[in-house]
């Protein structure tokens, strides 16, 4: 029924070589055990950290593809953040052997926010003094009319700069 209760073999001739009463050192293969013998105590194998890592990289990658749209500078820092966060991620994932779900999506998606913010940027700093001229005289401006005043003196200039057809900042002119 039992095994010879004799002395505890020595240590040499147990498995592993472990100390008497120490567990073994390999994964716990046990039935009903929790971690099902994946590293890091996570069913399939990847530590937790990995996993949020990738899905980081696709939120940064989100809100720089939106913000590239109304705050322009907060979609530049965003963008790059999404780029290294999701680069970081697969180098780790590769080297594990896993995966990073999200990261993929995240680098793109930054990567678009990017493009945007440095257009926009790029815009803004080549528009600089139509548009801080424009800013200023609007601001300075009491009533409609001298609204459009300040539209027929510097859309002009900002349709000529651009090349673009006269009158083309008329349909728009109020995004600005």
């Amino acid at each position: 029924m039992s095994e010879h209760q004799g002395p505890p073999a020595p240590p040499e001739d147990r498995p592993g070589g472990r100390p008497l009463g120490e567990p073994p050192a390999g994964p716990d293969l046990t039935p009903g055990s929790t971690t099902g013998g994946a590293p890091g105590g996570v069913p399939g194998g990847t530590p937790p950290e990995r996993h949020r890592t990738g899905w980081r990289a696709l939120w940064l990658g989100g809100i720089a593809l939106i913000t590239a749209f109304f705050f322009y500078p907060l979609g530049l820092v965003l963008g790059i953040a999404a780029l290294v966060v999701g680069i970081r991620a697969r180098r780790a994932a590769r080297r594990s052997r896993g995966a990073a779900p999200g990261a993929v999506p995240g680098i793109v998606l930054g990567s678009i926010g990017l493009v945007f913010s440095i257009l926009s940027v790029s815009l803004t700093v080549y528009l600089w003094s139509e548009l801080s001229g424009y800013q200023s005289c609007v601001s300075g401006s009491n009533t409609t009319t001298d609204k459009q005043a300040c539209q027929d003196k510097y859309y002009p200039r900002i349709e000529k700069k651009l090349d673009l057809p006269s009158g083309s900042m008329d349909k728009y002119g109020d995004l600005l």
